[in-house]
Order: structure tokens, then sequence, then C-alpha cells
């Protein structure tokens, strides 16, 4: 050591001691030579350079930061002018590397709280071994306390402290802008208090509650300084940390306050880390509990335990109240059983049109649904309805509802396809059946068709609007047969799909049934204009008695309906209500409007006040050629009649006397009132 050597070899001195105070710490003895070890420390300051006492002289050397070294000699020794200005650069460069040991020593500290950091164990150990790293490298902070922000109180608590609290400090939440903490939170900037008044000033806005349990938790009779620094993540103020500095005289400095601060970096460092780790170990977690979810659920569709099974496991899961309508069928299914209220048609209605979720509150008892439309190819196929209000609706129950719905999507796909694999096999067997005509062949198909004996039978067609996608046309299907279900129950013998029609045969033992069957059809007819904004096409053939005119009835089903697809017409028709236009089934409209106009468009060209060569036509024709009864109704004289005839005859080159141009009058009349009244 240089200034051992020194003051033995330049010096001559034989008892000599080097004593230094760091940042106004304690003294320390660094040096001894042929000295009384347990001779007293020197005192703090001195008014001067040079302190004499009996036995021995203190010379000062005092530098920044509250910094001093101390040369001790025996009471005999004298340091002249010429050595103790040779003593002064030595010394100074002592001081220089106390200072870059001290340096080094902060640069291990503050590499130690970044290994901590990577290390990210548990956070309150984490953030207080941060504390006391703090405080070892500002050696003149006693107390070290880190506040939380807590923002569904709006108060800030303590998170970690070091260098004296106890367990009572736990109890205090100090408001935003209440004392200097909450003040440094307000103002998001660090600050430094020197002196008492100061302090006191900055908490004089300090509750009763909060100062109770700050002087029960720690001693704070002789405090001189502190610095407070917010504690930032993403340029918002997240914590406060703050250091408190006891003793005679304040030791805590602006170099304090940026080492703090940079301290205080690690700490956002550490929030920011644990955030982020946190966000991954809850997705982390999620994704565990989605396999988990996904597996239960896939394991109940494996095993086609059905909607029931399934609404009942989902409700364990999310622990609310739920119900699943299948649009396919519109059968409901809840849990628990029963559901408190019917899903109302018109919400239904709705969401068979949504592919998004949204909530939904039941305005009856005002209950808050949240309604997730299972869709599947773009076509919604049913609704989950989940009683729970927006503030219920956590992530979990998020993800489970999202994994339930494609599950329910799947269970009621496969349920359709039985269903449609049965239709095919059920259409299969009846155009076997329709085409027996061996009175024992057709009872052996009734039974595989599952034909009851009853006295009288019905056969109807039904026409489905044609669509572009196939699977929303096979829905639609679906939901009409379940409409069909469930309007005709008991009288429903055969119900199947194929394509875009529908095909049943109803059976009862009282030929007047038939009215309430057609009733029936009208209103489910009426009912699905209503919610799909589009119509049906209905054929009924006769009803006759045994199953052995099942065909017939169907054959006339078929004609009927095919009378409405030529027409272009959407409505219900019985076969027997089409009389003659039966011959003109297949024959296109377009031509029979054709032969119509050939006949009345000539008429029409001649047609004034007096004159009305088309509406006498029409009334002679109706009236069965009656001269006397048509003049009659059209309120002309007879003869009038016979010269509006006579000038018809003229126009269309015909003879009301020819037997062919009678019945090609009479089909062109018929023709165009039948065509005007069903269009």
């Amino acid at each position: 050591m240089k200034i051992k050597q020194f003051l033995m070899d330049d010096c001559c001195l034989s008892h000599f001691q080097v004593w230094q105070s760091i940042k106004g710490l304690d003294f320390s003895l660094v040096l001894s030579h042929h000295f009384d070890k347990e001779t007293p420390t020197p005192g703090g300051f001195s008014n001067g350079n040079i302190r004499i006492y009996e036995t021995f002289t203190d010379i000062y050397y005092q530098y920044s930061n509250h910094t001093t070294i101390v040369i001790r000699i025996c009471k005999s020794s004298v340091l002249n002018n010429e050595s103790n200005q040779k003593l002064k650069p030595i010394i100074d460069l002592h001081y220089l590397q106390v200072m870059l040991e001290r340096e080094k020593y902060i640069r291990n500290k503050m590499m130690e709280s970044v290994r901590d950091i990577s290390i990210l164990e548990d956070l309150d150990d984490l953030l207080k071994k941060i504390l006391e790293n703090a405080l070892s490298v500002i050696p003149a902070a006693d107390m070290g306390v880190l506040w939380m922000y807590e923002p569904s109180l709006d108060v800030l608590f303590p998170k970690a402290w070091t260098g004296g609290p106890n367990e009572e400090i736990r109890k205090m939440r100090m408001k935003v802008g209440e004392g200097i903490i909450g003040k440094t939170f307000k103002d998001n900037k660090s600050f430094i208090l020197t002196n008492i008044e100061e302090i006191i000033a900055e908490s004089s806005n300090i509750s009763s509650d909060n100062l109770f349990y700050l002087y029960n938790s720690v001693q704070l009779n002789d405090l001189k300084t502190i610095i407070s620094v917010p504690i930032k993540v993403e340029d918002s103020p997240l914590c406060v940390l703050i250091v408190y500095q006891n003793g005679p005289y304040p030791l805590l400095t602006k170099d304090d306050q940026q080492l703090l601060e940079s301290f205080s970096d690690q700490v956002s460092i550490v929030l920011r880390n644990s955030k982020l780790y946190q966000n991954l170990k809850k997705q982390n977690d999620l994704l565990i509990q989605r396999d988990s979810i996904h597996n239960s659920l896939i394991k109940l569709s494996l095993q086609s335990k059905g909607l029931q099974k399934i609404a009942n496991e989902i409700k364990k899961m999310i622990n609310h109240p739920l119900m699943i309508v299948d649009l396919t069928d519109n059968q409901l299914y809840s849990s628990p059983t029963p559901w408190k209220w019917e899903l109302p048609s018109e919400m239904i209605k709705i969401n068979t049109k949504l592919q998004t979720q949204s909530f939904f509150t039941e305005s009856f008892n005002n209950q808050s649904l949240y309604i997730h439309p299972i869709i599947a190819i773009d076509v919604p196929i049913g609704i989950m309805a989940v009683e729970m209000e927006e503030d219920d609706f956590f992530p979990l129950n998020k993800m489970i509802i999202e994994q339930a719905s494609s599950v329910i999507a799947l269970e009621i796909i496969r349920k359709q396809t039985l269903v449609d694999s049965f239709y095919q096999k059920t259409n299969d067997l009846f155009n076997d059946f329709i085409q027996c005509r061996e009175y024992n062949l057709i009872r052996k198909k009734a039974i595989e068709l599952r034909i009851d004996h009853h006295s009288h039978y019905i056969a109807i067609v039904i026409h489905i609007h044609p669509h572009a996608d196939f699977h929303f046309l096979n829905m639609q299907m679906h939901k009409l047969i379940a409409k069909i279900k469930k309007h005709l129950g008991r009288y429903v013998s055969i119900v199947f799909g194929y394509g875009n029609k529908v095909t049943l045969v109803c059976q009862f033992n009282n030929f007047a049934d038939q009215d309430y069957v057609k009733k029936k059809l009208e209103l489910i007819h009426s009912n699905w204009i209503n919610e799909n904004e589009e119509s049906l096409k209905i054929g009924i053939g006769t009803c006759y008695p045994s199953m052995d005119n099942i065909a017939k009835s169907y054959s006339e089903a078929d004609k009927a309906l095919s009378f409405l697809i030529s027409r272009q017409l959407k409505s219900i028709v019985n076969y027997q209500d089409i009389g003659i236009n039966h011959l003109f089934i297949h024959q296109p409209i377009d031509d029979l409007t054709s032969f119509v106009n050939e006949v009345f468009n000539p008429l029409q060209s001649d047609k004034d006040g007096t004159l009305d060569l088309e509406q006498t036509l029409l009334a002679y024709m109706e009236n069965d050629r009656q001269a006397t009864q048509t003049a009659k109704l059209l309120h002309i004289h007879v003869n009038t009649l016979y010269q509006r005839l006579k000038r018809i005859e003229e126009k269309l080159q015909i003879s009301f006397s020819n037997p062919e141009d009678i019945l090609k009058i009479q089909l062109a009349c018929y023709l165009r009132t039948s065509i005007v009244s069903l269009t």
C-alpha cells in the first residue's frame, strides 16, 4: 500500500493508522502500523483538517459524497509541510481506488440483480432481494419499501420491504396523492427530501390509520433523508420505491437518487417479465385445459351419448344453466331439465341467420343469455344458449363454449347423417312399394315401411324452394319434417325427405280427419313463409280406403305438385281441385298462355265503352251459350248480343255452330279463368 510505504520511508513514521468513512458511514480501520488497534474511531466531521488528542493526532482529508480519510500519527511524530504536500496526492489516489472499488461493487450488485431477474423465481422474494441489493450499494440508507398499485382499490400497498419494518406495515393502504408515496405515484417522478421539516410537510395528508400502522411497524425518531422513486411500466407508474436514512446528519445524495432510479428500472423489468410470464402461464394453463376439455367432449361424441349428455357435461364445466337447440329438427336439450323458460321463437329466427355470438336479454324475466350459434359449413344448424351475465363470461367459459360448439356441430351432423341414411332407405322402399301390383307383395312392403293398418290413407308431396347450398337445403328439409311430426303427430305413417321434396303418408280411421290434416298443412305452410321468407308447394292426393290405394294417392299428389310447379304457383292444391287441369299438368305455362292469347288478343283490339267483345264471349260461354240469359247478365238487348257474337265470329274466324270451334273457345275460356285465379 503506497500510503504505508510513504509514511514509513519518506516520513520516517513508526506509529500510524489509516481510517476511512465512505458515504458518511462509521469510520473503519484500513491500516494500523505499531499502533494500538483499540484506539477510538475518529469523530464524524472536523471543523478543520487536524484534530489533536493526548496520545495521537488525526489529520482529515475530506472528499465529496461525505467520504473522509483520516491519517492518525502518534503525538511525538510530526508531518512537515513538504511531507504533507507529498502525502496529499497519495491519499487522493487511495480515495480514487476506494471509489473504483465501490463502483465495482455496485456493478456486481447490479449484475446480481440482473441474474436474479433472469431466473424469475418467486416475485415477492425477487423484489425483496432487489431491495436488499439497492440498500447494499446505498450504504447510508437504513430501510426500503416497495409499494404496489392496486387498480381495483385505487390504493398502493407494501409489496416488499427490508431494513426494519415489521408485518404491521402490511395493513397500510396509501391513496394516490397521499403522503410522499402517493405523491410520487401521482406525479410520476422521483424526488429527495433532506430535512425533517420537508418530510413532515409532504406527509401532512397521511390518514390517521396509516400513521398508526406506520408507527407500529418502524421507528422513525431520527429520520433525516428520504428518496422516493416511481417505477414505470410502459411509461405508466405501477409502483413506488422509497428508502429512508436515519442518523444525526442527512447522508443521501442526488447520486444515490440516480442509483435508486436504476434499481427501479430493474424492478420495472421484473414486473414486466412477471406480467409476461403470468400471461404465458395463463395461456399455457388454458391450452392444457383446452386439451382436457376437448378430449372430454370428443370422448362423449365418440360414445354417441347424444346432445342431452353433452349438455349435462357442459353444465358441469361452466356451472351455468344452458340449453342446446337442434335447428335441424327443433329439438331442445337443456341442463338442468326442464328449462326455466322457452327460447323465444323470434330470437331463434334471428339467430338462424347470424353467425356471430351475442348476449340476449329475455324481456319476460330480464334474464341474460349468451347465445352461441352452432355453425357447420357456414350454415347455422343449432343454438347454444347459456344463462349468464357478461361479467361471468370468463376466458375459460368462452373456451369451453367454443370447444363444445364444435362437438355439438359434429353430433348434430352425425345424427343428421344417420337420418339422411334412413330417409334414403325409406325412399327406396317406398318407390318399390308404389310399384307393387300384387296384394301379397304390397302387404309385405307395407310391413317393411311400418305402415299400420288403418281405414283411410292420403299421400302428400311437398316441394321446398331450391337452394344452391346443398347443406342448407338439407337442413331445411329436416326442419320441415320436424314441423310435420310436431303438428300431425299420430296421423303420420310415413315421412321422409329426398332432395328438395318431402313425401308424407297420413293414416286415419275417420274419413273426416283428413280435414284436420289439411288445416295443419295450411298452418305449416303459413308458418314456413313467416320463418323462412320463402314458400312451399304442397300437392295433396285423394283420401282412399285401404293401403292398396296409397300408390294412387301418391301419384295424384305428385301430379298436383307438378301442376303447381308448372304454373309457378306458391300454394297448396288438392288433386281433386285441379279438375281438367290435370290434362295440362306437363304443358308449359307459356304454351297455355300463348293459346289463350291467340283467342282473346284479337278481341281486345276492338273495344270501347259500348262494345266489349272479350267480356261478351266470356259471359256467353259461362252461361252455356244461352242468349237471353247472357244479354240479361250484360244488361244489353238480345239483338245487341247477336251483333257482338257475329263480330266475334268474324274476328276469330270461327262459327258458333261448329262443334270444334265451340270446344276451342270453351277450353280457352276455362284456361284463361284458371290461370288468372291460380296466379
